[in-house]
């Protein structure tokens, strides 16, 4: 009888795993990147699925081993393309440590204001492809047309549009243009003016609240356990920024907070970002008030040798914590450095975990409010 009650149990369970289809999202899907997921569903239910962090195997780590310090400058662009100077901002930063020496006071103020401007070039991508990824493609095309308005004050200040090479260690690689601070605060000016467009557009859209809402909850707990950090941690009330912590570059120097929200939705994720907007472009008009005259950089050859020893350094970019781990052998180049970047541990961790239990529909949606990049996963 037992041996019977077995076989049924068998079979029930058999005939339930035979229910479930197994659907493929990405790298085709236009809101996936070179992300692959395979999602197994009950229905319209995500039960279970399978991560591939994606297909672009670029080996930035040990590329970083064969050059000089100099030259892993222009290298670390490349880890995450929608936020270069925060990868810069990071690098820069240390080697200095390593090396012991200290960027001049200007070439500080020169960072932090391009590190902010690469924060809502950054946010406002995540806006059009967001959009994107909910069908609203009115959204995506005004938030990419506003980007470019970003990608020109790159191109002025650094001769570069999407990789701008510019943070090297010491400083920067040259002194802020004749004209950059008109140019840059007509940008902001207008950028500020569009957040009332996207609010209308976009944020307080009925569509986009309803996609948004009380999907993909991280609660606190959670949050911190699987490493979060950003804007994805402090919109579920965790109130951390290491630009207000640790404060690094100019921003001892100026005022602004840490937006967080409560709820830890998608919806907050997209609100965060929103108001990170907002701060980013205070503080940039506070920046370019402010900026001292002086050296923009110090003397420090091309090939200088760094002592042995270990050097680590954290730096808030538009995603989270972006963080280098370099270790030098006493030469000109790095013997080892690790990345520690936001959109490896953040998807890896936080997607397959949101994803289970969610609706097939709302898998773009919590994918890209955790607003990864998919070159930084794959670097």
């Amino acid at each position: 009888m037992e041996r019977t009650k077995g076989i049924l149990a068998k079979s029930e369970l058999e005939e339930r795993e035979i229910s479930f289809t197994t659907i493929p999202f990405g790298p085709q899907h236009p809101a996936s990147g070179h992300v692959h997921v395979s999602l197994k569903c009950d229905g319209e239910e995500v039960v279970d699925l399978t991560f591939h962090p994606g297909y672009l195997h670029r080996g930035f780590e040990r590329l970083m081993e064969y050059r000089n310090h100099a030259q892993n400058s222009m290298l670390v662009d490349r880890i995450n393309v929608l936020d270069p100077f925060s990868c810069e901002m990071g690098y820069a930063n240390v080697v200095e440590i390593a090396a012991g020496i200290e960027a001049p006071q200007r070439g500080k103020f020169i960072r932090t204001i391009m590190a902010e401007l690469g924060r809502i070039q950054s946010h406002i991508t995540w806006l059009g492809i967001m959009c994107m990824a909910l069908g609203l493609d009115s959204g995506t095309r005004i938030a990419w047309g506003d980007r470019e308005k970003i990608i020109r004050l790159n191109e002025l200040a650094t001769g570069g549009r999407i990789y701008p090479c510019y943070f090297i260690p010491g400083g920067v690689r040259r002194d802020l243009p004749q004209g950059f601070k008109e140019e840059a605060l007509k940008a902001l000016d207008y950028t500020e003016n569009q957040v009332k467009l996207y609010d209308n557009l976009v944020f307080y859209n009925t569509t986009f609240v309803m996609r948004l809402e009380n999907v993909g909850i991280l609660r606190p707990d959670d949050a911190i356990a699987m490493g979060i950090t950003g804007p994805n941690l402090r919109a579920s009330g965790v109130v951390a920024d290491v630009r207000k912590d640790e404060p690094y570059d100019a921003y001892p120097y100026v005022n602004f907070k840490v937006v967080s929200l409560e709820k830890g939705d998608a919806y907050s994720r997209a609100l965060c970002r929103r108001g990170e907007i907002i701060e980013s472009i205070s503080i940039i008009r506070q920046l370019l008030e402010r900026i001292p005259e002086g050296d923009f950089r110090v003397k420090w050859g091309l090939t200088k040798k760094v002592a042995k020893g270990e050097a680590y350094f954290c730096c808030e970019a538009a995603r989270g914590e972006f963080c280098y781990h370099m270790v030098s052998d006493g030469s000109e180049r790095p013997y080892r450095v690790k990345v520690r970047a936001p959109s490896f541990s953040q998807n890896l961790a936080a997607f397959p975990y949101l994803a289970k239990g969610a609706y097939i529909a709302d898998i773009p949606a919590i994918y890209w409010s955790l607003d990864s990049c998919p070159a930084d996963m794959d670097r």
